[in-house]
Order: structure tokens, then sequence, then C-alpha cells
């Protein structure tokens, strides 16, 4: 499996080479429809989505916590496409989530600014005076998306395994110096779990003595009952992977199921160290079962559903 990032300074042609990259080798492009696909997947609202890029890219100092799971799970989610698949990531950070990994290449193209503002000028049809400000404004964003998820400085040279000047390399050239680094580096034989095994945390299920995990599962309960919805709780465990032998290594058992509405529910408000093993799995549920309905419910749904009905606790719910 191999992982290729890439980013670049605003007006260098990035996401053209991004682009061109994934077809010539066949990898998924994981760009913005990509990550506009993803959130689709996980139930995140693509405005919710843009609400999130833009209270990190603002530099907000007061970013609640849903805003932060909801980013760090998309981080998340990315590498759960890099254990399945060959990608090219342009931007979202992904220098910082692969850092430093094995499996992975680490593109940063820069050019003088008189350059970028021109192609700026040129694709954006924008004076000069509106490039420059875009660009400064794009500059901006781009470090404060990367100190945010990672404290890192998105201009330091240690992140990068190329860097090229598109000023002074044709996109064909820097196609061939990657994909010749891509072969040498032999990215594609590395195994798919020495790229993600640090990144997708595994945690065991987490049970009390009661007949729910935790006080969300319990209130979600408690507002099935009272509307008079049949469900059942923890019904069937669906296997996700097996070894040689046939022995199951991983399954997952959704939190509740609605057989009125063939729905199964896995109930999660936000603990960033649960979502990413809900969402982990829910994927490959999904994978596996294509025809099995299922859906997690993310903090926001549990709030918004309590307090449509009333039923919303005094105070938050903390467990995951």
């Amino acid at each position: 499996m191999a992982v290729i990032t890439i980013s670049g300074e605003p007006g260098v042609l990035d996401k053209e080479v991004a682009a061109r990259l994934a077809g010539q080798l066949g990898f998924l492009l994981i760009d913005k429809a990509g990550i506009a696909q993803l959130s689709g997947e996980m139930d995140l609202e693509e405005a919710r989505l843009q609400k999130v890029d833009e209270a990190i890219s603002r530099g907000d100092t007061d970013i609640d916590s849903e805003t932060e799971a909801c980013a760090r799970l998309l981080q998340d989610s990315v590498a759960q496409l890099a254990e399945e698949q060959d990608v090219v990531i342009i931007g979202r950070g992904a220098q910082g989530l692969f850092r430093n990994l094995p499996g992975t290449l680490h593109v940063r193209f820069i050019a003088p600014r008189d350059f970028r503002v021109s192609q700026t000028m040129t694709r954006g049809r924008l004076s000069e005076r509106e490039a420059r400000r875009l660009i400064k404004t794009q500059e901006l964003e781009r470090a404060r998306y990367l100190k945010f998820l990672y404290n890192l400085n998105p201009s330091d040279p240690g992140l990068y395994d190329l860097t090229i000047r598109i000023d002074r390399l044709s996109i064909g050239q820097a196609l061939k110096v990657i994909v010749t680094a891509v072969d040498e580096m032999e990215l594609r034989q590395v195994p798919r779990d020495r790229i993600v095994k640090d990144l997708l945390h595994q945690m065991p299920e987490r049970k009390d003595n009661g007949r729910f995990a935790n006080a969300a599962e319990t209130e979600f309960a408690g507002f099935l009952e009272f509307y008079h919805i049949p469900f059942e709780y923890e019904c069937r465990t669906f296997p996700l992977e097996s070894d040689a032998h046939g022995k199951v290594t991983e399954a997952f058992t959704p939190d509740f199921y609605l057989p009125e509405q063939d729905l199964f529910i896995e109930l999660t408000t936000m603990k960033q160290s649960l979502v990413t093993r809900k969402n982990r799995k829910v994927r490959k549920l999904r994978k596996l079962y294509p025809n099995v309905n299922i859906r997690i419910f993310y903090q926001r749904d549990f709030y918004n559903l309590m307090a449509k009905y009333g039923l919303l606790a005094d105070k938050p719910v903390r467990n995951g």
C-alpha cells in the first residue's frame, strides 16, 4: 500500500498535479470532492463540514468539542481509506497525519510569489490585488489548519520528502520525479498495516453490570420505550475479519436494532477515541454487508433528538 500527500503554497497547481498523478498511478484521489463523499458516508452533512473547516481556518480560539471531534474524525476516516487502497491526498493536513510513516511519500510544491500571483489571476480571473489578497488568506488558513490538528508549520522542510519548484519544472516533469520516487522507494510493497497501525487505535468494548453500556444508551433506550418504538439491544454480531483458519478476529455488534425500520444504530457522543473505533467498524460493516442498513448517531443527532422530544438531560452525556 502507498500514501502520497500533495501540498503546496497557494497558486502552485498542486491540485492539477495530484489529479494527474492519481490517474497515472491508478490511486484513489482524496480531494475536496472525495472528502465531501467521505463525510457523507459518516452522516456528516456537507454544511457541517464547511463550518468545521471555516472555524479552524479562521483560527477561532474557542472551538467547541464537537467541531474538533468532527475535524479529527475526518482525519481518522482518511487513514481508514489508506488502509484499504493506495491514495493520493491533496491538502487536509495529510503530511501531518502520515508523518514519518513507512509507505508514504510527502511532496510539497513551491514557487516565487509573482509566479503564484500570475497563476491565481489567470485561473481565477482576478485582479493582481485580489490574487495577492487571496494567496495571503489561503496561506494563513492552511497554516492554522495544520497547527490546529498537529501543531506543525506547513513551511517546515522536514515534513516533506520532495520539494518541487513548479516554476522550474513542468507538470509532466514533476510527475516523472514523483513516480520515480514511488518506484525507487518501493512504496507499493509496504504492508498496509505498517502505514496505519499507529493511527487507528483499537479499544476494547467497555460494559458495565447494567443492561446498557453507559448513560447515553440508557437515555436513548428510554426515548425509544417512551414512544413505543420496538427495538432490540445488541442483537446481532457481524464478523469483520477472520484468520487463515476461519476464526473471527474482529467483529462488530451495533448497539440498537429497530425492526420496524430495519435499521441498526450505533450510538456515540463524540468522545474521540470511541468515535474512531466505531466509525472504522461501521465502514467495514457497510463494505462487507452492503444490504445492512446502519447509521451512527453522533452527539449532535443525540442531543437534537432528545431536545426535540423534551427528554434532554440537564447535564451533557459524556460517555461513548
